[in-house]
């Protein structure tokens, strides 16, 4: 028999499914989230390392202090003043670096960005000012990101502006331009691809604010969890969903693969759209959406390699660094020919018993194409000890040796400071976090194609909504927006928003 009194199944606990969980169960809706992995969190995930407590995806977070959207919705879900925030340098919480150069660009908050970047461009001070005004304008766009109701045509009069296009339209310089786009891998940016509100969204928040969350990501789903049992919703872990049925129209029950059937009046997803395809065989999704969904391009891969640091040895910058060896801020193996790896991102991880340096670094960097597909029917997760062959960890070993020895050609003082490293392949993000082939962010926006590059969150189900990263924008704040938008399905648009709007 179905276990048949929940009000609401969540299938996914990721950020998307925690922050509905959350939500709809402080409404007095009756929550269950089941969630396949030990671990909840999803991209939120952290793991341990030589004693060292290491961020799976999030690194930092823009726009959780007073006055930003997500400080307001991280506040409604209870759980903004349990957090312990670090914030990084406010005069440059990225630095853009190219090639050999020594030349360190800031990437400042709102108040020091201009300031903060003329002395390298002291003739471009209008550019400057505009491209703040440009994001401002096009973040004004996205109703919800402003916590206010709107019409989705709101967003018609942005969503075909080019990244790229935009920049360069503010400026001839083509250094600034690239500064500009330093960090892209925030998004994992395509020239010619990628919108500007992709950009506009993602950097909003860190000109706003920027801050590691300690001692890591996953205090984010921990306590989204505490606040969603303190309200009577409950999370199944181990509890993967193999089967949805449904009924003339809706889902009457989740199957897990231990053979139970849980039953509730709605059901949301917060798993890849791919995945929640293959859960159901009904001819409510058609054919023409499967093959649009099967077919659709995803953002790439990455390798992460997490380094382990001598006591006291490396400094703690209070910033990431982007590092663009090539020169060209789209650093992929399939562009211009480039020699694997191109972009690196370094986020450290500063020493409580050392203030002042860094007890470990993470790099990330994107994978070269194909280097893990020999292992793709491979499954490797905590609670299913299959460890891969020994020609997977050979691997490895080899893609952290080139890594390795291009970032030691930029900063040979690293070389002598790693004291343990290993790596997350594309295939422990697959795992993890259940994205198709390790894809970082999702189905890729593209500037060209719009409409095709995304998915609702009603399905032609009617009780079956959709949430999470695949879902209009990724990242911390967009997956929390998204949420925000899936559960105003079923509790109404200004009621939920005029409650958020409140709680800060």
């Amino acid at each position: 028999m179905p276990n048949n009194d929940f009000d609401v199944i969540i299938i996914g606990a990721g950020l998307g499914g925690l922050l509905c969980g959350v939500m709809l169960a402080k409404e007095g809706k009756k929550v269950c989230i089941l969630e396949k992995n030990r671990q909840i969190g999803g991209c939120l995930q952290t793991f341990a390392f030589q004693k060292k407590v290491f961020d799976a995806c999030v690194h930092y977070v823009g726009g959780l202090r007073e006055g930003s959207g997500l400080n307001k919705i991280f506040s409604y879900a209870g759980i903004l003043d349990k957090l312990s925030l670090k914030s990084l340098d406010t005069r440059g919480f990225d630095k853009i670096i190219f090639g050999e150069e020594q030349v360190e660009y800031p990437l400042a908050n709102r108040v020091h960005f201009v300031e903060s970047l003329l002395p390298f461009f002291p003739n471009e001070k209008n550019a400057l000012q505009e491209y703040l005004r440009k994001i401002s304008e096009v973040v004004s766009h996205f109703p919800l990101y402003n916590l206010r109701s709107g019409e989705a045509s709101e967003k018609d009069a942005v969503v075909g502006l080019d990244l790229m296009q935009v920049l360069r339209g503010l400026t001839s310089n083509e250094r600034l331009v690239k500064v500009l786009a330093g960090n892209n891998f925030l998004y994992a940016g395509i020239d010619g691809q990628t919108p500007f509100y992709a950009h506009a969204l993602s950097m909003d928040g860190f000109l706003h604010s920027a801050d590691k969350v300690l001692p890591g990501s996953s205090q984010i789903a921990k306590f989204l969890w505490k606040e969603l049992v303190t309200h009577g919703g409950q999370i199944l872990r181990n509890s993967e969903v193999k089967q949805l049925e449904e009924v003339e129209g809706k889902i009457i029950w989740a199957m897990t693969a231990d053979g139970q059937k849980w039953q509730a009046k709605t059901f949301i997803s917060a798993v890849p759209t791919s995945v929640l395809l293959s859960l159901t065989d009904s001819k409510a999704f058609r054919p023409a959406f499967r093959e649009r969904v099967k077919t659709m391009p995803h953002t790439p891969a990455a390798v992460m390699l997490n380094l382990v640091l001598k006591p006291a040895t490396v400094a703690y910058p209070r910033r990431n660094i982007y590092w663009h060896p090539s020169g060209n801020v789209f650093g992929k193996e399939s562009e211009s020919g480039m020699v694997w790896p191109d972009t690196q991102a370094f986020f450290y991880n500063e020493d409580e018993q050392n203030p002042g340096c860094a007890e470990s670094l993470s790099i990330l960097t994107y994978a070269e194409g194909g280097s893990f597909s020999a292992w793709e029917d491979s499954l490797n997760i905590t609670g299913i000890h299959a460890k891969r062959n020994e020609a997977y960890e050979c691997q490895k070993e080899e893609v952290m040796d080139k890594v390795l020895a291009k970032t030691f050609s930029r900063f040979p003082e690293l070389k002598s400071a790693i004291v343990a490293k290993s790596m997350a392949s594309p295939l422990s993000f697959r795992d993890y976090t259940g994205t198709p082939h390790g894809s970082l962010y999702g189905p890729i926006k593209d500037v060209r194609f719009p409409a095709q590059t995304q998915i609702g969150l009603r399905t032609k189900i009617s009780n079956l909504f959709l949430t999470g990263q695949n879902v209009n924008l990724h990242g911390v704040m967009g997956v929390s927006i998204t949420a925000v938008a899936t559960c105003a399905e079923l509790l109404g648009m200004q009621y939920l928003l005029a409650k958020i709007n409140r709680a800060s």
